[in-house]
């Protein structure tokens, strides 16, 4: 009788043995490989413009191109 016992816990212990290989293998398979993931950018929301940005888009709207701008279309809520 314990021949019998012994060899229920090996079947148990090898299917479930199988059975987390199995998913060890799927999950690996799905993930990408590691470092291919793309740059998220920055997550502060303080960063601003160099100087030499700033004075270029000041030196861009001039008095006259601000009296002639319009706004830009803006997307409206549904």
């Amino acid at each position: 009788m314990r021949r019998r016992t012994v060899g229920r816990w090996a079947t148990a212990a090898v299917l479930l043995a199988a059975v987390v290989a199995v998913a060890a293998w799927r999950s690996a398979a799905g993930a990408p490989p590691p470092g291919t993931e793309p740059d998220s950018g920055s997550t502060r929301g303080d960063v601003l413009p160099g100087p030499d940005v700033v004075a270029e888009v000041r030196d861009y709207w001039t008095p006259e191109r601000m009296k002639d701008a319009r706004p830009a279309p803006m997307p409206e809520d549904d």
